[in-house]
């Protein structure tokens, strides 16, 4: 039942929140050049020429030493790990790259061909643990003990597993900007198997305890397809902004398109960029929503024309500002899938 309720708040949550964002919008454009061009002022600084070409990000894989865990565990979890991490960038619109993959120091650092990326997802795997515990049958008042001893008892078979995840923004030394960590995943999850067995000893196959091994990574990475995936989403920008002649109806050009899965229909996110330069000199970035848009019917391969009431806006909407396209979990997978507030611990550290 709570589950219900978290699934259901959350599908209020999104619709209120998509509401407030876009007001009563079509996703209809019936002719664009009829729409009159109106002059838009634009953000300082203004995104360079190498940051609006740049819509996808390059993401690579860094693995950290795991202490105490035996070899032949670690490669296995690494690999289901791996795979669930290339999904989740992939779904989201990421590109990963090969390179950095080899194990990182106790700083964490990749090297050679992880500095291409733009984020590098940083894995320490700190704890697999198996455990079984064997409960004898039950035992009725006219039974004996030699009755019950032939009869099988129930094995509780159990795998916890505790890992953390950091998606770390590569850095530029020639700039000397050093890599930064934008958020930490803490991941704690367990699974358990039971089976009638006459063995108090519950004796388990490899492959069965590989099966639990698996189980329990992939339910929990799946609690960061969300959070993981909208920070790794497309980055496109506004760049245009036309008006209906005879309607208070506006829409605008945003450089995401086809190529990076938009949509007509889809919601997307107008964002404000903020800079700031610590004592040290080193400058970091932050983003606020400042409005919900609607992508019309009008979208080519690199760009799209999105529908926004202006007046629904936090802020004047500038030339430059950044375009996300808006995730959000389904109503299904809120329902069905693991229960990730008890899972997933998410650190922000921007």
């Amino acid at each position: 039942m709570k589950a219900l309720l978290r699934g259901v708040s959350g599908l209020v949550a999104i619709v209120g929140s998509m509401a407030l964002g876009q007001g009563c919008v079509s996703s209809r454009v019936s002719d664009l050049e009829a729409y009159q061009e109106v002059p838009m002022n634009q953000v300082v600084p203004y995104p360079s020429r190498d940051e609006m070409r740049k819509r996808a990000f390059d993401v690579v894989l860094v693995d950290r030493p795991g202490p105490g865990i035996d070899d032949a565990t670690l490669r296995a979890a690494r690999r289901e790990v791996h795979r669930a991490l290339e999904r989740i960038a992939t779904n989201a619109g990421a590109l990963v790259i090969d390179g950095g993959r080899e194990d990182a120091g106790s700083d964490g650092e990749s090297s050679g061909e992880g500095r291409a990326a733009d984020f590098a997802l940083v894995t320490r795997i700190e704890r697999i643990e198996y455990s079984s515990s064997w409960e004898k049958p039950f035992k009725f008042l006219w039974q004996s003990e030699a009755d019950v001893a032939q009869k099988p008892g129930t094995c509780t078979h159990r795998v916890e597993i505790q890992l953390e995840i950091e998606l770390v923004r590569q850095g530029d030394p020639t700039r000397g900007i050093p890599d930064r960590t934008e958020r930490t995943f803490e991941l704690r999850h367990a699974v358990a198997q039971e089976n009638k067995d006459l063995d108090p000893a519950c004796s388990i196959a490899p492959v069965t305890l590989g099966v639990l091994l698996e189980t329990a990574l992939d339910e929990a990475l799946s609690c960061l397809d969300l959070p993981l995936g909208k920070r790794l989403a497309p980055r496109g920008h506004v760049v245009a902004h036309r008006k209906a002649p005879e309607a208070d109806r506006h829409i605008y050009r945003i450089t995401l398109g086809s190529a990076q899965g938009i949509e007509p229909g889809n919601v997307v996110e107008i964002r404000r960029e903020q800079r700031s330069i610590s004592p040290e000199g080193v400058e970091t970035r932050s983003e606020r929503v400042l409005a919900l848009g609607k992508v019309s019917d009008q979208v080519s391969a690199q760009s799209s024309w999105v529908a926004i009431d202006p007046e629904k806006a936090t802020d004047e909407i500038l030339k430059g500002d950044v375009v996300r396209p808006m995730r959000s979990e389904s109503l299904l997978s809120s329902l069905s899938g693991p229960n990730c507030s008890a899972i997933l611990v998410e650190d922000p550290l921007e």
